[in-house]
């Protein structure tokens, strides 16, 4: 039986003044989105750039920043129009306008905004947010950015002509695997290596959650079965279960914690509210702990979350309109009517009821056999990224693994150690994913990763045939890439008789990181040798891709040649490098195919150690004794390439 409040014995005031503001977590996330589309560096046409980088901590809704870094940013939200500027009444006229409410409703009397407008806005925000990284992600596989910037804005008219009242009739069909309550009492691994961290934010829960509680069918989730007794992969389907783990309190890093909490301070009744009211709980934690649960910290210990306050999910009508605003505890015995079954909210997340989630279960696939799942699958919702897909076909490649923990994108939260063994303790890596933050490639979807790769496989794929000396074209970037990893995939170890690919190895993975950690630093600590149209175009605060891998790569390869003496080098020659990159030849083409983007990388990473004295064939020997093989003379032969 459900305990009650009385019964927990827990006694602590109703007094409204102690919860919390509703709008302080909306004015977090918020401030999160905008942080993140702040770092964007590649743009649509017509788009300005931000005029800085700005942390969540740079957006003050106390002291009325959030209005010039909302500003900043306007362009990604896709407004019909520019938001003036010139007075906050003017802006926050517009942003009413924009948002779709009344005059009076964007903000009280003391001019902050409504808890109606924050949702409003951050739900818009965040839709900016996953259009942009889809922006982001057709020009790395090779759109230009005309299409890109096209199918961008059909995107947003899509989603603008989509925004129609939503019909209060429940949505009736059924999806026959799994209730919701085997899902929530399975042994679940929700963070296998291979799979990126968590980059719903807010919105995108509630959405989830809501999307249930009208019945609308979810996609497939798809776990492997590891074992008899020990827990399911999840393969996709990490964001949904997530969210569903958190809206009832059963996530297991939440159901740990208050446990913890629960055995320091028995008195307060911890799990006891935990289970029975959350919002009493958030009090009894305040009081106990000496310190209010902020969004940031709710996310990072994934407790629960509410249901938006806002009708725009669709919670339309006489049963789900009470649900707004409401934690699970709130409203679980709440009846809704679901896929043809009258059921309460407590109903439809614990017990066997017909709404179902469609569920695959493999208990023997290979990682190409979950490339096809992730690709026909992934259907709905922030498709996977090369990078993402990528780190599931090779998670078991020790080099893939550290790519990924050397740029940062690895969780946080997991033993990095037991990750990536080879690069433990290895000098200069744990900054690594810093320096490349630093460039201006934040910590959206494996950005760092994809960069790290690249620059590896330019220097390591050696797309020579061995049995003619000819070479082959490079492939694309992802294919490139690809590549390496699959060469050394392919080459399983076979000891004693044969070790296996060279960067099978440990010492010489170490080895390789350890060289590109310090090529890194030498090539952010000399800031001076680059131009500022190497960054934003001209701006000087966000570095290109092509720009920085060329640069990098060329770093790399002159820290090969002349480990001894290469910061006398810079030092000598940086008046020329710096004039250099600023020739037509150091220029960025305005095409950016294949051909062009390979051409354009390998002139500057050849034109950076030839500036600095060194001898590239000589570098690139190095480097092929060093880690067994190099991608130098592939990269350079590709700029005789005739144009087509």
């Amino acid at each position: 039986m459900t305990e009650s409040y009385e019964e927990v014995g827990a006694d602590f005031p109703d007094d409204a003044a102690d919860d919390e503001d509703p709008r302080v977590q909306l004015r977090e996330s918020l401030a999160a989105v905008l942080s993140s589309l702040s770092e964007a560096v590649d743009l649509p046409t017509g788009l300005s750039h931000s005029a800085s980088l700005f942390a969540a901590g740079d957006v003050s809704f106390d002291g009325g920043s959030w209005i010039s870094r909302l500003a900043d940013v306007q362009g990604w939200l896709h407004f019909d129009s520019d938001l003036p500027t010139t007075s906050v009444g003017g802006f926050l006229a517009a942003l009413a306008s924009e948002l779709g409410l009344g005059p009076n409703e964007v903000a009280d009397p003391n001019g902050e905004l409504t808890v109606v407008a924050l949702e409003r806005l951050a739900e818009r925000a965040e839709l900016a947010y996953r259009l942009q990284l889809v922006f982001a992600q057709d020009l790395a596989d090779g759109a230009s950015r005309a299409s890109a910037t096209e199918r961008w804005a059909e995107a947003w008219a899509d989603e603008d002509g989509s925004a129609e009242a939503v019909s209060p009739e429940p949505v009736t069909a059924k999806a026959e695997v799994f209730p919701i309550s085997q899902l929530t009492g399975m042994k679940l691994n929700l963070t296998p290596s291979y799979q990126r961290g968590d980059v719903w934010r807010t919105g995108d829960r509630q959405a989830l959650i809501e999307s249930i509680l009208r019945g609308i069918p979810l996609p497939s989730v798809i776990l492997l079965r590891t074992g008899p007794s020990t827990p399911h992969d999840v393969v996709d389907g990490k964001q949904r279960l997530t969210a569903i783990l958190r809206f009832v309190g059963r996530h297991p890093v939440a159901v740990e914690r208050v446990k913890e909490a629960d055995r320091r301070y028995p008195e307060a009744k911890l799990k006891a509210l935990f289970n029975t009211d959350y919002p009493r709980f958030r009090r009894a934690w305040k009081q106990a702990m000496g310190e209010p649960l902020t969004a940031k910290m709710e996310d990072e210990y994934y407790f629960p979350f509410k249901l938006r306050t806002d009708g725009k999910g669709g919670l339309i009508g006489d049963h789900l309109e009470k649900l707004r605003g409401k934690y699970f505890t709130q409203i679980i015995d709440n009846v809704i009517e679901v896929a043809d079954e009258e059921v309460s909210v407590q109903s439809l997340f614990g017990e066997v009821v017909s709404y179902k989630v469609p569920v695959i279960v493999y208990t023997r696939a290979s990682q190409r056999q979950i490339h096809e799942v992730f690709k026909l699958y992934n259907k709905q919702g922030m498709h996977l990224n090369a990078e993402e897909i990528r780190n599931a076909i090779y998670h078991e490649v020790e080099l893939t693994r550290a790519t990924l923990v050397a740029a940062g994108d690895a969780d946080p939260r997991s033993d990095l150690a037991a990750i990536a063994p080879s690069i433990a303790g290895v000098a200069g890596v744990s900054s690594l994913g810093s320096t490349l933050k630093g460039y201006g490639f934040g910590d959206a979807r494996y950005r760092r990763t994809k960069v790290l790769a690249w620059v590896l496989s330019v220097l390591l794929n050696d797309t020579q045939d061995k049995s003619d000396g000819t070479f082959k074209d490079l492939a694309s970037t992802a294919r490139h890439i690809d590549q390496l990893l699959g060469q050394v995939q392919e080459w399983p170890p076979d000891p004693p008789r044969d070790p296996g690919h060279p960067l099978h190895d440990h010492a010489r993975l170490a080895d390789l990181f350890g060289w590109i950690s310090e090529a890194a630093d030498l090539h952010a600590a000399h800031d001076e040798l680059w131009a500022d149209k190497f960054k934003d175009g001209d701006k000087g605060a966000k570095w290109q891709e092509l720009q920085l891998v060329g640069t990098l790569a060329g770093m790399a390869i002159a820290l090969a040649g002349a480990p001894d003496d290469i910061e006398q080098r810079i030092a000598d020659a940086a008046d020329t490098i710096r004039a250099a990159t600023l020739t037509p030849a150091w220029t960025r083409p305005l095409k950016t195919q294949t051909r062009t983007q390979w051409d354009y990388i390998a002139r500057l990473a050849k034109g950076v150690p030839e500036l600095l004295g060194i001898d590239i064939a000589s570098a690139s020997g190095n480097i092929r004794a060093r880690f067994g093989s190099s991608g130098v003379e592939s990269l350079l032969r590709m700029i005789t390439l005739p144009a087509s």
